[in-house]
């Protein structure tokens, strides 16, 4: 099945060389030529990612088996075009709900082979006129102003203590010496005390 994607001619003349006289070169091209298809864009260049050969076989865009999709996954690892990553050690299984299952196997192209791609993405961009990717700049923060409602509302005077009165002893002895003092609710409260102290004396010597 024709795509219309074709290698990088600097990676096809490496790896064709690195095949030579492998009887299954034809697989491991086709197998590089499936991956690199959907892997070597310049957004994905640099991630790994897990083949599965169970789910390559007889694939319509690949037509190989699973027992060749594994041999020629084996051999571009030898070359170079692809790089192995498996998990370290005490991580290579996961809980699911099935029990545990060992963990994917990732890959990523060779670093001479990512060059190549890198370079070959570059090219591409240049014809067309693109832009080179580029990090976005990250915008400054702005100073943090005060809420609307806030610079709106009129500054308020500070509450001060109050000033202590000064009262002439004349006053405070007026004060002392008035009848009213003690009286709450209109009761004599002084009187009252001093009765029912009297109540209680007689009542502890029975009379």
């Amino acid at each position: 099945m024709s795509t219309g994607y074709r290698l990088p001619r600097a990676v096809a003349d490496r790896l064709e060389t690195a095949l030579s006289g492998r009887k299954n070169a034809p697989a491991c091209l086709a197998l590089a030529h499936f991956l690199a298809r959907f892997w070597s864009s310049p957004r994905r260049l640099l991630c790994a990612f897990p083949i599965d050969r169970r789910a390559l076989a007889e694939h319509e865009g690949l037509g190989l088996t699973e027992a060749r999709v594994r041999g020629a996954l084996a051999v571009l690892v030898e070359v170079g075009f692809l790089a192995r990553y498996e998990p370290d050690p005490g991580k290579r299984y996961q809980r699911t709900e099935g029990g545990l299952q060992r963990r994917a196997i990732l890959h990523r192209f060779g670093e001479e082979y990512g060059v190549e791609f890198g370079k070959a993405n570059a090219r591409a961009q240049a014809a067309r006129g693109a832009p080179a990717l580029a990090r976005r700049p990250i915008p400054r923060p702005e100073p943090q102003r005060a809420p609307a409602a806030n610079l709106a509302a009129p500054l308020r005077p500070a509450i001060l203590p109050e000033r202590p009165r000064t009262v002439s002893a004349s006053q405070l002895a007026q004060k002392q010496n008035s009848p009213g003092r003690g009286v709450v609710m209109g009761e004599d409260r002084g009187a009252s005390a001093l009765e029912d102290a009297i109540e209680r004396l007689r009542r502890g010597i029975g009379l």
